[in-house]
């Protein structure tokens, strides 16, 4: 059942018990005398009750809501990419021979991970009704730390992604039921050949491999000043879309260039401690001929008199060099400007080439400028095809006040720790070129 068909019957159960405890009859009566000491207190335990329905009520809204951007994520990415593969037919957990990975624009609810998880779930959800009073509950009187229930995980890691460009680029998000998990995939098919008559039948086996994702842990940190903890009437909503974008920004940036510590601007992502490798530093070891535009002393400007798409089009052949098709550009918008202000010598704008047309061209805009020589705006564009880079994602999400921390300034803080992994499934998927000059 949907969280929003759920929603629905618990609404109309709530009204039936509100009838059947006489909360209709008490009302009425209230609109024309006061109320008996009994009377008084059939109303209080009735309250008492409907703050726990209302709960729910409250706890199923949020899962609606979230349903339904996970499905206009989805939506956003078919129409975007109709031809991305089933990611869960192609990876494999090789424990428990299980699907490992969730289609394109899948809820992390659907996975047998979050069915696993959610036996024996905490008490917190009847006790706080949803993610956002949890975190205002610990924030203004809680210390030590509390485990996410995972249905509010879930929401939230969903939410994460749908703000997340790497996921829009149709990354592959590997649910994790342990800090280590390999997955497995066939990587080539047996292979077919003619042979004269009564020649040897050569025999050929698929081909596999394997990646290895090992759980490491990101922190988001929410501070408010207490009056927007204790009052805010929209705090709960302004707190989930606050953590979810932090996680979501930073994964993208570790998974375009985690291990990277210099050489782009505020760049500074050591790994494989605390950080996995993202695709920079993994193509700079492993595939560095995938690395472009690097040797220019001052960066490259991208000029409409020299071809303005030329650079673009080299990472995009790079990837198809490699057998590979790109399925998203990922760069800033102070790069995207400059393409989208092109104009020629008659005073049109500059035609896309169809091959970067058909592409989603996704603005992170924590991609940072850098100086390059004398140029002091260069910046790095990722080309690739995304369902190649493997996400992995613990389920469990853990808060913690931070009470003391910013009490001199009347402010409260809470952190939220996600745990996961990102790895390159296949170097040759993606390319960057690099110091090209932006707005």
């Amino acid at each position: 059942m949907t969280a929003i068909a759920h929603l629905r019957e618990v609404e109309k159960a709530r009204a039936g018990r509100f009838q059947e405890l006489g909360g209709y009859t008490l009302a009425e009566i209230a609109r024309t005398r006061e109320f008996t000491t009994e009377e008084n207190d059939q109303f209080d335990a009735i309250e008492r009750e409907m703050r726990q329905w209302d709960a729910r009520v409250d706890t199923l809204a949020r899962q609606a809501e979230t349903e339904e951007r996970a499905s206009a994520f989805a939506a956003s990415l078919i129409d975007g990419n109709r031809q991305a593969p089933r990611a869960s037919s192609e990876w494999r957990n090789l424990d428990s021979g299980e699907r490992a990975a969730l289609d394109p624009g899948e809820s992390i609810r659907s996975h047998p991970v979050f069915e696993r998880a959610t036996v024996g779930n905490s008490r917190a959800e009847s006790d706080y009704g949803s993610l956002g009073e949890m975190i205002r509950a610990l924030a203004t009187g809680g210390t030590g730390s509390a485990i996410v229930p995972t249905a509010w995980s879930a929401n939230l890691i969903d939410l994460a992604r749908s703000q997340s460009a790497v996921a829009m680029a149709n990354a592959t998000i590997v649910p994790m039921d342990a800090k280590t998990i390999t997955i497995g995939r066939q990587t080539g098919d047996p292979s077919a050949a003619f042979r004269t008559e009564g020649s040897a039948i050569v025999a050929s086996d698929p081909t596999f491999d394997s990646v290895t994702l090992s759980a490491k842990t990101l922190s988001a940190l929410v501070v408010a000043s207490e009056e927007f903890w204790q009052d805010a009437p929209n705090a709960n909503q302004v707190i989930e879309q606050s953590l979810a974008a932090q996680m979501g920004a930073q994964v993208d940036l570790v998974a375009l260039f985690g291990g990277v510590t210099s050489g782009a601007g505020s760049i500074n992502l050591p790994a494989p401690n605390p950080n996995p490798r993202g695709i920079l530093a993994e193509l700079s070891a492993n595939r560095p001929a995938n690395v472009l535009g690097g040797a220019a002393a001052d960066g490259t400007t991208p000029s409409v008199t020299s071809g303005l798409w030329n650079e673009v089009l080299d990472a995009y052949f790079t990837v198809k060099d490699g057998n590979e098709q790109p399925s998203a550009l990922v760069w800033s918008s102070r790069l995207a400007r400059p393409y989208a202000k092109a104009v020629d010598t008659t005073g049109q704008p500059v035609g896309i080439p169809a091959e970067i047309a058909a592409l989603p061209r996704l603005a992170v805009n924590k991609i940072p400028s850098y100086t390059k020589g004398a140029s002091t705006t260069a910046t790095d564009l990722f080309m690739g095809n995304f369902s190649q880079l493997l996400i992995g994602q613990r389920l469990q999400i853990s808060i913690r006040p931070l009470d003391q921390l910013y009490a001199g300034t009347g402010q409260l803080g809470v952190v939220a720790s996600w745990r996961g992994d990102i790895a390159l499934a296949r170097t040759a998927a993606f390319s960057v070129y690099r110091a090209l000059r932006g707005a």
